[in-house]
């Protein structure tokens, strides 16, 4: 990419999400490149750390303020700033303000991480008033792209799609530093038993019902298999009373938030992915570059990514049943489970975060 391009991303803010986990691994990938430059709009109380030297959060947790929009001015000027890329709603506003009102000349990019799919009518009046000046839209699957085309009207070469990454520096069984089995033990999980994860929000669209009932038929037949959750989020005392009220404290381990994926993915034997819809994720790609079989919802963007039978198991969206059954399949058949890990593995290494970063850059030499 030509050193005279500055890129400015801007994001709502720093705290954890797939949005931010993306911005983290562009910026740390690149932690030498000069001439990229990342702007939070707020502070959060709980911040992802994002180690690069060119990273600004502005100094107020206001979520509806239009104070960062004149630093974000005088940070262009000063920069002399080519390209902004916005990151979710509030930093596209932001960027449609900036080049409407004093840079007319800025290239606008927005990055679309799945609020099309929520079918709020304020985001879907607000792109389709937008699409006439953004100069390109980022989608992180096929099926963002169906989603802003159907919805918001934009047309088909102003899209690119690019799907979300896998750090496989990162998430590779090669680079495990710590005894697996050590590790399950401090869980709960003995040597003998079957560990099944959920990795998540836990909001409803990210199917952790579906995880437990599945948790709650199998409990009689199979007690060996573990059910393990990570995450936290607005339904955590409602997960907390199913466990209590089914009497499922032995079947399911609750983590809560977990800092280190790679380590959690490791000690799993399978893991699944529940979402009612997803616009790509990130979760899939991290277990399979761990080798771990994936179970997915047969849903738009997941679809794309796994091949039912051939690098996981798909099962009928919000249906327990189904979900449980194919939890009870890949874990009564090994062969299943070691060709899920190969051809997961496999299939995983071109969403690796390099090809991504060179994706990206073509994005910027485009336009």
């Amino acid at each position: 990419m030509s050193k005279e391009i500055k890129i400015l991303h801007i994001i709502d803010s720093l705290g954890l999400g797939g949005a931010q986990t993306v911005v983290k691994g562009v910026f740390e990938f690149q932690k030498n490149n000069k001439n990229i430059f990342l702007f939070a709009l707020r502070n959060r109380d709980i911040l992802m750390e994002v180690k690069h030297a060119n990273v600004q959060i502005f100094n107020s947790s206001k979520k509806y303020s239009f104070a960062p929009l004149f630093a974000l001015r005088d940070l262009i000027k000063r920069e002399e700033i080519s390209i902004l890329h916005c990151h979710l709603f509030k930093s596209q506003i932001f960027g449609l303000l900036l080049k409407k009102i004093w840079f007319r000349n800025i290239k606008l990019i927005f990055h679309e991480h799945g609020e099309i799919f929520e079918n709020h009518i304020t985001y879907i009046l607000f792109m389709r008033a937008s699409r006439s000046t953004i100069n390109r839209i980022i989608a992180v699957s096929n099926a963002t792209k169906e989603n802003l085309t159907a919805k918001a009207g934009i047309k088909d070469n102003k899209i690119q799609v690019l799907y979300n990454f896998v750090d496989l520096n990162k998430f590779n069984k090669k680079n495990v530093t710590w005894n697996i089995e050590a590790e399950r033990e401090k869980l709960g999980i003995q040597n003998n038993e079957f560990a099944v994860g959920f990795a998540a929000r836990l909001v409803k669209r990210k199917g952790w019902e579906e995880f437990v009932q599945s948790a709650k038929l199998l409990k009689i037949q199979h007690p060996s298999i573990k059910f393990v959750i990570a995450g936290n989020g607005k339904d955590e005392v409602e997960l907390l009373n199913f466990i209590k009220k089914n009497n499922l404290k032995n079947n399911i381990i609750f983590l809560g938030y977990v800092s280190d994926m790679a380590k959690f993915y490791s000690l799993l034997d399978c893991f699944v992915i529940p979402s009612h819809w997803e616009p790509m994720g990130l979760t899939e790609i991290e277990a399979q570059a761990l080798s771990v079989p994936v179970i997915s919802a047969n849903v738009p963007a997941l679809n794309e990514i796994i091949i039912d039978n051939e690098n996981g198991f798909m099962f009928e969206v919000k249906n327990s049943q189904d979900l449980s059954m194919k939890i009870e399949l890949i874990y009564k058949d090994e062969k299943a489970r070691n060709k899920f890990a190969k051809n997961g593995l496999e299939s995983v290494i071109k969403y690796d975060l390099k090809n991504y970063i060179n994706n990206l850059n073509k994005v910027y030499e485009d336009i």
